[in-house]
């Protein structure tokens, strides 16, 4: 190997080394083992002065793994990411003995941090740092939170945010009803997107029933190629008017951000959170879920029962819905 490659490959190893990057995985403790840091270093890490904890949601607070030198070059202009999501998927997972790095996330937050797409997935930067803060449980965040909520692309955080935060949440309401409201209006947007799931939907449940023709035919075969042509048939034999079919169509058309507005409310716990969640029950993309949190109160709130009726004799409601009220109305005679 020639001075000046062996010279280059020494310059980058060290770069890569002094970056937190290793040679191979040093026997450790189990990272779901390994105790937290402490706070301020976790907070460090969210202002970007180093990167020592990972980014899996499923272990927070772990260890960030060690990388090849190869892995470091491909993915080291994403870290400016990843290692602030580490850091507050860390402080989502403390909870409430987080408060302390209340402010921090706030001045995270106001600088504009936002998810990156990197093409082959997100990283969550925004939206990790956001369900940190109202797993804090602090007061504090309840307004920076719920001024996010007519961002769309921080819509969804913010509502499970002000769920976490619960009653202390209450105040801002009317921004949650406002945003259930909006949905509730938008028709055209969720036909649109209903379409658009049920294509989904269509599409899966054909090449399932081509593959298992396939499969009865070729049982010796475990891998098959679709062919365009058995795809388009199985579409258009496609049975709609089954029970099942109906259920799996009213669940691909669920309005998530909807859904996710009516279990805010019910965490909440206010009057005008129980009028709002009785009111969606008239909108079949989020009348399931509104029944399912009515189902959580005792006694129903007023014109539950009215509404839930509605529900039952609707035309446009889907049959999980018209099952959800009905148990709900048996329930309560």
């Amino acid at each position: 190997m020639a001075p000046w490659i062996r010279s280059a490959v020494v310059v980058l190893c060290m770069t890569a080394l002094a970056m937190g990057c290793d040679r191979a995985p040093r026997s450790q403790a189990h990272p779901s083992d390994t105790a937290p840091p402490p706070l301020e270093e976790i907070v460090a890490q969210l202002e970007g002065h180093h990167c020592p904890l990972g980014t899996d949601p499923l272990d927070a607070c772990a260890p960030r793994p060690p990388r090849s030198l190869f892995a470091w070059l491909l993915t080291r202009h994403e870290d400016r990411w990843t290692c602030p999501t580490g850091a507050a998927r860390c402080l989502a997972k403390l909870g409430p003995a987080a408060r302390p790095a209340v402010p921090a996330m706030l001045r995270a937050l106001a600088s504009g941090a936002k998810d990156h797409d990197t093409g082959d997935g997100v990283i969550p930067l925004r939206s990790s740092l956001i369900e940190a803060l109202g797993r804090s449980g602090d007061v504090r965040v309840v307004d920076p939170v719920a001024d996010l909520l007519p961002e769309p692309s921080d819509t969804y955080a913010a509502l499970q945010a002000l769920e976490a935060l619960g009653p202390l949440a209450a105040p801002r309401a009317q921004d949650v009803v406002n945003v259930l409201r909006a949905r509730a209006a938008d028709e055209e947007g969720r036909r649109r997107s209903c379409e658009r799931a049920v294509k989904q939907l269509d599409d899966r449940l054909a090449v399932q029933a081509v593959a298992s023709q396939l499969g009865r035919e070729s049982p010796e075969e475990t891998r098959f190629v679709i062919p365009p042509e058995k795809q388009a048939a199985a579409l258009a034999a496609l049975d709609r008017t089954t029970q099942r079919y109906q259920e799996d169509r009213e669940g691909h058309c669920r309005d998530l951000a909807g859904d996710a507005a009516v279990v805010t409310l019910a965490a909440m716990r206010c009057d005008a959170c129980r009028e709002a969640i009785v009111e969606a029950l008239a909108t079949p993309e989020i009348a399931l879920q509104a029944a399912w949190s009515l189902g959580g109160m005792t006694p129903l709130p007023p014109g539950a029962e009215r509404a839930l009726r509605r529900v039952v004799a609707s035309e446009r409601h889907g049959p999980l819905a018209k099952r959800a009220a009905q148990q709900l109305l048996a329930r309560n005679r």
